[in-house]
């Protein structure tokens, strides 16, 4: 009698996802023993740490994405599109907007989404960097505002333009604010005549000092850096509010800007919430040593949606992508066992260092205890994230275009959309501006899109 193949399905296609599934099917080739099932609601995998740099015209969609489906007509799973709506842990069953997925073992890997700690006016006017079309929204929306301040005549009008607010000082804050000032000094400055003292970047954090799992001498030279090139840097402060002609710090402080770029945190997938399971503080999936559900054992949670405990000193594991990618690797690990009748293998993860961009040819990098910076620090950069890369294409594409970069000026063609087509450009992420009319007196110049409901930026 043939025995029936172990349905195993990897819901989300991230880092951690995309490990586990990977790992799964590479163990398994051949065996028969299991199939595989990816499932994404796109259908290509994203290469986060690179968004800051798409946002900044360096790198483009497809220098950080990949399809699943390359990957699955080799052999290595099956793909499926879809939406995670609902979950039938008594039955084994996954609903998504397309289909029933039936499992036997199951890695919940949907990641986060970006936490605006219930302030609606910040989610309603923040710019989001957790996608590659939200990347490509922020660089479209910074090159547009360069259109308008090279004929608007109000010097403080033009300010307003000009000045770019990044919320979190965590390695994408940084790195997205490192960036945005290397497009505007590289490439901007070139071709839109603006007066370089009008511009403005600020980085917001609401610690004592940025890079906060970096350690402390290197935040500081990091800090420095950023300071040395003219972007500030306001610590022990907290973005309170915000509106289409201005952001709020701390209560009291106004700052004129039609720019509030958000990476100051992330909060689990809604769907999780469903999940019969104690959840954490911060509305993670608390899992065991093993990474599954205690009342479901063939249930698996990783990534930013879990809340998994470093026995060693009593705090979670960070939301980091080596963190996911090792919960990938030893979550399918774990099933394997349980195919084979093993015991399971608890999580474990010794951080080996860590390591953040800093824009003009600069990082900073700890390894194993090694502290460097600067060109060296950026050629390991380099080096660290091409290897990552989970194809070929990805890799060679890459180091063709850094070597057209240092030739050729960086594309700064900006895609715009009628003014009346509020839908397609709240769906983009784009922040509708209209021809410039000076200033308004109205306080809240702004309007609800007609698709979504949310509240689109005003016009200029």
């Amino acid at each position: 009698m043939t025995r029936k193949p172990a349905q195993i399905v990897v819901l989300g296609g991230g880092f951690g996802g995309l490990y586990a599934a990977m790992t799964l099917q590479r163990e398994l080739a051949g065996s028969g023993a299991a199939q595989v099932t990816l499932v994404d609601r796109r259908n290509y995998f994203t290469f986060t740490p690179f968004l800051p740099e798409v946002a900044a015209g360096t790198l483009g969609r497809a220098h950080v994405t990949y399809p699943f489906r390359f990957l699955a007509q080799k052999g290595r799973f099956h793909f499926i599109q879809g939406v995670v709506r609902t979950f039938d842990l008594a039955e084994r069953v996954i609903r998504t907007d397309t289909t029933t997925i039936p499992y036997d073992h199951l890695i919940v890997s949907l990641g986060g989404a970006p936490s605006f700690f219930g302030n609606p006016h910040i989610e309603a006017h923040a710019l989001t960097l957790n996608s590659v079309d939200k990347a490509l929204a922020i660089r479209n929306h910074i090159i547009h505002l360069f259109e308008h301040a090279v004929v608007e005549s109000d010097p403080l009008r033009r300010r307003q333009l000009l000045t770019f607010v990044v919320a979190g000082a965590g390695p994408c804050g940084v790195e997205v604010a490192a960036e945005l000032h290397h497009l505007i000094r590289t490439a901007l400055l070139k071709y839109y005549s603006v007066d370089p003292s009008e511009i403005r970047i600020l980085v917001v954090c609401k610690g004592d000092r940025i890079l906060p799992h970096f350690a402390r001498e290197m935040a500081e030279t990091g800090q420095q850096t950023l300071v040395k090139r003219g972007i500030e840097v306001k610590l022990c402060t907290q973005v309170t509010g915000a509106s289409g002609e201005h952001v709020e710090f701390n209560h009291q402080e106004i700052i004129p800007t039609r720019t509030l770029i958000w990476a100051a945190g992330v909060t689990p997938n809604p769907v999780l919430a469903q999940l019969p399971a104690p959840k954490s503080r911060q509305g993670g999936i608390v899992v065991d040593e093993f990474l599954k559900l205690s009342e479901f054992p063939e249930v698996y949670v990783i990534g930013d949606g879990a809340s998994v405990l470093d026995r060693r000193n009593g705090r979670p594991y960070p939301a980091l992508a080596p963190v996911a990618i090792r919960q990938g690797i030893r979550a399918a690990g774990n099933i394997l066992n349980t195919l084979q009748g093993r015991v399971r293998e608890p999580f474990r993860f010794d951080f080996t260092g860590n390591i953040v961009g800093l824009g003009c040819g600069m990082a900073l990098v700890n390894l194993l205890g090694l502290k460097f910076h600067g060109r060296l620090g950026w050629w390991f950069y380099r080096m660290a994230y091409l290897q990552r890369l989970v194809s070929f294409r990805n890799k060679a594409s890459l180091a063709l275009t850094l070597a057209l970069n240092a030739i050729f000026d960086r594309d700064i063609s900006c895609d715009t959309w009628p003014e009346a087509d509020r839908s397609m450009q709240c769906e983009r992420g784009i922040r509708p501006l209209s021809p410039i009319q000076g200033h308004r007196s109205s306080p809240d110049p702004l309007s609800d899109c007609p698709r979504c409901g949310a509240r689109a930026a005003g016009a200029l």
